[in-house]
């Protein structure tokens, strides 16, 4: 056999520019918004109990829901506070697809394995091949 088809990971990168940025502040403040919406939800509804039996348990659950909303909130802020301090053209990783490559006898490995996407406001800016992707897995 020559030749067979395989599939590869590929990285895909966001190259930042302003649009991003406020695309990213925008998302973000969505986020928060709606964050912050169901807290009130939740504190509204922690204020309605009634000490009655069996409802310490439910107040104990929404207690543990408003906590994770909290850190939830704060992770976000904390994401998007390193995001908008980032330079423009600086390029992050977005995540990772899979592609289907054809190899053959004699391909060099890394070649054929190191791909990235880089993407810059919404588009396809820039296919890379044979490039280190920075994750450790080069061979």
């Amino acid at each position: 056999m020559e030749r067979i088809t395989i599939t590869r990971p590929v990285v895909v990168k966001i190259r930042v520019t302003d649009g991003y940025k406020k695309a990213y502040a925008a998302q973000t403040d969505y986020s928060v918004h709606r964050l912050n919406a169901e807290l009130k939800r939740l504190e509204a509804e922690d204020g309605k109990f009634l000490p009655i039996p069996g409802s310490d348990k439910y107040r104990e659950q929404l207690h543990r829901e408003r906590e994770k909303h909290l850190e939830a909130r704060e992770k976000l802020v904390h994401q998007a506070q390193k995001v908008l301090g980032l330079e423009s053209g600086t390029e992050i990783v977005h995540g990772r697809v899979e592609s289907i490559v054809e190899i053959q006898v004699g391909d060099i490995w890394r070649q054929v394995m190191e791909v990235e996407v880089i993407l810059e406001d919404g588009r396809v800016a820039e296919i890379r091949q044979g490039v280190p992707t920075g994750d450790g897995s080069n061979e």
